[in-house]
């Protein structure tokens, strides 16, 4: 259900709060910094975040070049994030090496074991964990098992889990020793036993970039290759599934492949597989420029939305999408593009909400939220987290590598006036400050004051709002702008457990407070109206502060 604020001859003054889940400081562009390093006042990394995995319950596991996480110095490269605290994956470093990058994370839901993989050697001093490693719970040791030397003798890009089995793809050539095992590898989770999913050598012609698997079990593969197994179609996006490599469908491509060029990111919801790639027109479709969704069940390419003319991509010309995401009916992009479809804020992450493509939050000043790129995106504790090699995300400078931003976000602003000058948007904070606005009242007279409540999150979701304050000389009626039955909602306001009602992302809804002084009322008080979402995430408050006169 969408709200929009309708005009009533009525005047009204409130203060309302909505409230989302606790946070360390949502900056002016709508974006949360992750904790803080070593005091309040630093960052909590200090380095590039390239993967991000949500698949153990209760933690966020994170991934880059960074040296220090939450102030711990043994996070190096990984590091955990709990929602409120960061840890460090065992009591010693991954390795200390300079230039060492943590590029994919995947956990073992069964045995509570965490692989990691990226650029680095000798993971925890053990000669054989090169670019590949999995915590045990005591150590880092080898993930995969090799005859005669390391298994990976070039960087691991993507990691991805299918019942028993570890797939692991990158830039390395005869994994395991395998001749056939070029940029792909898989590994028995149990014993690490190494094997080949290609018989013949050479069947990947180019690195692996991206692995993710569908609701069914089948294994997609993006990267840089043409023509893998043979399959004239199979160029830069094929699928492995009952033991063979599958095109995925057609079009233009170098030998007729659908998508035309490299594919940094994967991601799935269900059997859709949206796809992140350099080409434009994947499948031939004017509108799918740089991702691009098909459809497992139906074997089809679509595009996701459209530019404002509906004639072709939402994306700019250039663009590289490094990470793609999921969550319900939401998509998520990030990668290094500016001012997609011409707007100024849709530059480094965008979402996809079933219809449209659209920016997430700003950097406070009407630009873009992130001034650098994008490497991994993962939804967790109904937030959206954005790992990259930022310096600020929505305006803060502590903000850096690691941001969020909430699914479900109110953002309060209050007005003397119905229709204009409201004060507030996109400040969020519990207390008021910067969102106040103050009204003279002669006493024994009434004076009004009006709540703006906008969904500045990212799916339609419903408010509670709750008004404290005033005294028994000086106090405040509350009205639902646009809204017949029940009109008078002062009571369930004071009680705190009045609902709004769903708000689309974006739209909004106003709360008419009116304000009473008695003929024996003080100098002055103050309400302060806080809106929250129903599933309690960050609450955001304006505040009405009176003052009265003879």
């Amino acid at each position: 259900m969408r709200r929009s604020m309708l005009v009533f001859a009525v005047s009204v003054a409130a203060a309302v709060t909505v409230a989302i889940a606790p946070a360390s400081g949502i900056g002016p562009g709508g974006w949360d910094r992750v904790g803080h390093g070593s005091t309040t006042s630093t960052p909590s990394l200090n380095g590039k975040v390239s993967a991000l995995n949500t698949q153990r319950a209760g933690y966020l596991y994170a991934g880059g070049t960074f040296t220090n996480a939450g102030g711990i110095a043994s996070a190096d490269l990984i590091a955990k994030w709990s929602g409120s605290t960061w840890s460090a994956i065992g009591s010693t470093p991954l390795t200390n090496a300079v230039g060492a990058e943590v590029r994919a994370i995947a956990y073992d839901t069964v045995s509570g074991k965490v692989y990691a993989g990226g650029t680095f050697l000798n993971a925890g001093g053990n000669a054989s964990a090169d670019f590949l490693a999995v915590w045990d719970g005591v150590s880092w040791q080898p993930a995969c098992t090799s005859p005669t030397r390391p298994a990976f003798t070039g960087n691991v890009d993507a990691l991805q889990i299918i019942g028993p089995t570890l797939y692991v793809g990158g830039e390395f050539q005869d994994g395991a020793e395998i001749p056939t095992a070029d940029y792909l590898l898989a590994c028995d989770l149990s014993s690490g036993a190494s094997f080949s999913v290609l018989p013949t050598d050479g069947y990947f012609n180019g690195p692996v970039y991206a692995l993710t698997a569908d609701s069914l079990g089948t294994l997609y593969a993006g990267g840089n290759f043409i023509n893998l197994a043979t399959l004239p179609a199979a160029d830069y996006v094929a699928a492995y599934a009952s033991g063979a490599w599958q095109a995925m469908g057609a079009g233009a491509g170098q030998s007729g492949g659908a998508v035309t060029g490299i594919v940094r990111s994967l991601t799935v919801a269900g059997t859709k597989v949206y796809v992140g790639t350099d080409a434009l027109d994947v499948a031939g479709i004017a509108q799918a420029d740089h991702v691009a969704r098909w459809d497992a069940s139906a074997l089809a390419w679509s595009a996701m939305g459209a530019n404002t003319a509906a004639t072709n991509g939402w994306f700019p010309t250039t663009a590289y999408i490094y990470a793609l995401g999921a969550s319900g009916s939401l998509v998520f992009a990030g990668g290094s593009f500016q001012d997609a479809n011409g707007t100024a804020t849709a530059d480094m992450v965008a979402f996809f909400d079933g219809t449209r493509w659209r920016p997430i939050g700003s950097n406070g000043a009407g630009g873009g939220p992130l001034p650098a790129e994008v490497h991994a995106l993962k939804v967790f504790s109904d937030k959206l987290y954005a790992g990259g090699n930022f310096t600020s995300a929505g305006g803060d400078t502590l903000a850096r590598d690691l941001a969020a931003y909430a699914l479900r976000l109110p953002d309060n602003s209050i007005s003397k006036v119905f229709s204009s000058s409201y004060v507030g948007a996109g400040v969020y904070n519990k207390s008021g400050v910067g969102q106040a606005r103050t009204v003279s009242i002669l006493k024994g007279g009434l004076e009004h004051v009006y709540v703006k409540i906008q969904n500045d999150g990212l799916v339609a979701t419903s408010f509670k709002v709750k008004a404290t304050g005033g005294t028994t000389a000086i106090h405040a009626h509350y009205h639902q702008i646009g809204v017949s039955s029940p009109w008078d909602i002062t009571s369930a306001v004071r009680a705190g457990t009045f609902n709004i009602g769903t708000i689309d992302p974006r739209e909004s809804t106003v709360i008419g407070v009116s304000i009473y002084a008695n003929t024996n009322s003080g100098p002055g008080t103050s309400f302060l109206i806080t809106t929250r979402s129903v599933t309690g995430t960050q609450p955001d408050a304006v505040k009405a502060i009176v003052t009265t006169h003879n």
